[in-house]
């Protein structure tokens, strides 16, 4: 037993000199807690949604005044035909569009029924079901206000609704889990690769005693950092490619996009993370401490990028944090091209961050990176 007890001791000593594991064991219970209590919200709200009112009379504005105020819609704009709100949802700047049919008012007053269209981005099921059964409960609601009170007990066919909602599915009418997730696969298994691979780069050359060379070698530290980049992008791209044919082949998800256009964006995805992953080199000083910082660094990508969550239902401070993760954008990206044939004009903001978080990592990663021992 005292042996037992001295050997634990010494253990402890060597785990309070590594401050950096100690560190990331102390806080990873609580960024888990703050992640899985605060920002993860099963309850969407705020699906953003865009008109097209024919009839524009007091009543139709009147039912998108009551939509907006459930707290379960955000109108972002209206739209003058179906091509802009298939425009919208494509781009992601819409996931629902509502089509009031013209003679909206006159047909309540007349209490004829009446039936208006819900355009839904079927991408993501758990939107899809929020939206359509909002919206059936807010027509519901609605026709008790107009339907005639008083009918006798006896009557022999009850009154059709005055008001009724069609949804219409997009991009996804069989409503597949698979079709949503696999697309968004491929970023996650892209975020845990690529970041380890490079996390352990300088941390193994460190380890075996083979950065004296790189030290005295005539290259840069922009060309250090960029060679060690580089053989990797080529791994992404063959794991990237084997998910592709893996979705394609069990779970028949659709490429409704350019595929060139999906390699090539994912080109800033693949360069951020192994930059990001050779910036944790620098910081590590064992191929361990890199290999905890990665997993830790994949914990908010699985949790607040819309990957398992939806991220409409996240606190606006939550949102303004994911924004800084390369995860967040590729997988609007990958599900926009591959589900939605969306095109690059439809993908403008998403390219801007993609672009702005790689320079930002790499030049994070030459400057930490410093041609001498460290």
């Amino acid at each position: 037993m005292s042996r037992l007890l001295a050997v634990s001791l010494k253990e402890l000593r060597q785990l309070r000199r590594d401050r950096l594991t100690l560190a990331m064991m102390l806080s990873m219970p609580v960024s888990e807690l703050l992640l899985l209590g605060y920002a993860i919200n099963t309850d969407i709200r705020h699906i953003q949604t865009v008109v097209l009112d024919r009839d524009r009379s007091a009543a139709s504005r009147r039912l998108v005044v009551q939509m907006q105020a459930t707290g379960y819609y955000d109108i972002v704009g209206d739209v003058e035909n179906y091509e802009d709100i298939a425009r919208a949802l494509r781009s992601g700047r819409a996931t629902v569009g509502l089509v009031v049919p013209a003679r909206f008012s006159s047909d309540l007053t007349r209490r004829r029924p009446v039936r208006l269209q819900l355009l839904v981005d079927g991408s993501d099921p758990q939107i899809l079901g929020t939206a359509i059964d909002t919206a059936t409960g807010l027509a519901a609601a609605r026709s008790a206000e107009l339907t005639t009170p008083g009918l006798p007990q006896t009557h022999p066919r009850p009154t059709p609704a005055p008001l009724s909602f069609e949804p219409i599915i997009l991009y996804n009418p069989e409503q597949r889990t698979a079709v949503y997730i696999v697309p968004g696969l491929i970023g996650v298994l892209l975020t845990m690769t690529m970041v380890m691979l490079t996390a352990m780069a300088l941390t193994r050359e460190r380890e075996r005693g083979t950065l004296e060379a790189l030290i005295v070698s005539p290259a840069t530290r922009l060309e250090i950092v960029g060679g060690k980049i580089a053989p990797y992008i080529a791994i992404g791209y063959g794991q990237m490619t084997l998910v592709l044919l893996a979705g394609w082949w069990f779970f028949a998800v659709p490429t409704a996009g350019s595929l060139p256009l999906l390699y090539l964006l994912a080109a800033l995805f693949i360069a951020a993370h192994l930059a990001l992953g050779l910036l944790f080199s620098t910081v590590a000083r064992t191929q361990q401490q890199a290999m905890q910082m990665s997993f830790f660094f994949l914990l908010p990508n699985i949790l607040i990028t819309g990957f398992v969550f939806p991220f409409e239902s996240m606190p606006t401070s939550v949102q303004h944090l994911a924004q800084a993760l390369p995860l967040t954008h590729f997988l609007r990206v990958a599900r926009r091209i591959l589900l939605k044939g969306a095109h690059a004009e439809d993908m403008n903001q998403e390219i801007a961050w993609l672009a702005g978080i790689v320079a930002v990592f790499i030049a994070a990663a030459a400057v930490r990176f410093k041609k001498k021992l460290l």
